[in-house]
């Protein structure tokens, strides 16, 4: 008898990880699928992603005999994940949803659309304004002392963590989206701490950005700066607050900012 409560709970973590399973099982047909679909169309893919550098006239070199087909079937597998993004994001959500309670069906579909569309945003907007920029930057540096010798492995992988990283960046809206719904976060608390994201975000976009060129990292930290403004607007629309709260929270903050500079004062007088 004792050991009942004990049973019934690893029966529930049992159940638990079945449903992780099953959902796990789910993106992964549906990314396979994606991918042997997407096979078929490597040659219009890595065209497409050979665009923004027109200077190296649809062509790249390679150093190995296996990096050709290697290279097409990255290129094939990080097409499947791309468009298998709307399906990960509502399996994870719909796995934890039963946890931050129960939100709505809307809310969910909302939820969904928002950070597919976002995601998918942030990869058009790094492919069609940051990547074309710098790419001509990057390659047409100093051209008298340096030849480029592109490489396929070096190229794509740049474009694809690129792509990606831009796409990452754009879904901060979504993610505030879900903290103002829960109660987490408001527009007052993200204006409080404005300049604490600035630097955080610079900092990220120097992580993120897979070439490590300071060019590249501004043009990074500039859309995720921008994100974090959307984020504030997000959040008082989903989560309002009274001008009185507003005003409490900016003094708090203040507050709070005031003693931090007397405690270092004091530790500097120490």
């Amino acid at each position: 008898m004792p050991t009942r409560p004990r049973d019934e709970a690893q029966m529930s973590l049992i159940e638990h990880l079945d449903e992780l399973r099953s959902r796990i099982i789910k993106v992964a047909v549906a990314f396979f699928a994606v991918a042997i679909v997407a096979w078929f169309f490597r040659i219009q893919i890595y065209e497409w992603l050979l665009e923004p550098a027109p200077s190296l006239e649809g062509r790249l070199n390679f150093t190995s005999i296996t990096a050709p087909i290697l290279t097409d079937v990255k290129l094939t597998l990080y097409t499947a994940f791309l468009l298998t993004v709307p399906i990960l994001l509502y399996q994870a959500w719909a796995f934890v949803a039963p946890a931050v309670g129960e939100m709505g069906r809307a809310f969910t579909y909302i939820l969904i659309s928002l950070a597919s569309s976002l995601f998918l945003a942030g990869v058009a907007f790094g492919y069609f304004v940051v990547l074309p920029i710098g790419i001509d930057f990057l390659l047409g540096w100093d051209p008298e002392r340096y030849e480029e010798i592109i490489t396929a492995d070096t190229y794509l992988g740049f474009v694809t963590r690129f792509l990606l990283a831009f796409g990452i960046v754009f879904e901060f809206p979504a993610a505030t989206y879900v903290g103002a719904k829960l109660g987490l976060v408001t527009a007052p608390f993200l204006k409080s701490y404005r300049k604490h994201a600035i630097v955080v975000n610079t900092i990220l976009a120097a992580a993120l950005t897979p070439g490590q060129d300071p060019f590249s990292m501004v043009l990074m930290a500039i859309p995720m700066i921008f994100m974090y403004e959307v984020s504030i607007i997000i959040a008082r629309f989903v989560n309002p607050v009274t001008p009185e709260e507003e005003l409490s929270a900016e003094q708090d903050h203040d507050e709070g900012e005031r003693e931090d500079e007397h405690e270092d004062v004091v530790e500097r007088d120490l």
